[in-house]
């Protein structure tokens, strides 16, 4: 299994807060931020459940794992999970879903999940 974030950095964002807030969701990632033409990318890459740890408890703490559930099945797509994180609740270590640009006038914390049985990732985050 392998695990890729992505954040984008807006010119109206602090880079180091981006960052903070895709370390707490996923605190063992190492990142690195990548040029996208004038757009900075903080990214991060993952591999195995436990790496997805974090996330999992997250979720388990704000009882919102059948909520979870019901959004990470409609996020499958050709053997992987493309899911987005809101970027400010992440800063404030709060797992919480959102749909690319429409919620907040920041870009979301994008996930990716590419695994051999993504419905059993599914079950597992939020067992």
């Amino acid at each position: 299994m392998k695990i890729k974030i992505e954040a984008e950095v807006y010119p109206t964002e602090n880079r180091e807060k981006v960052m903070k807030a895709v370390k707490n969701l996923f605190p063992n990632t190492d990142l690195h931020v990548q040029a996208q033409g004038n757009i900075e990318v903080v990214v991060g890459e993952g591999a195995g459940l436990e790496f997805l740890e974090n996330l999992k408890n997250m979720l388990r703490s704000r009882k919102i794992r059948a909520a979870a559930r019901s959004i990470l099945r409609q996020s499958k797509l050709n053997g992987k999970l493309v899911f987005y994180m809101n970027k400010q609740a992440a800063y404030v270590k709060q797992a919480s879903f959102t749909e690319p640009f429409t919620e907040s006038p920041l870009p979301p914390i994008r996930v990716e999940i590419e695994s051999d049985d993504v419905d059993r990732v599914v079950e597992w985050l939020t067992e």
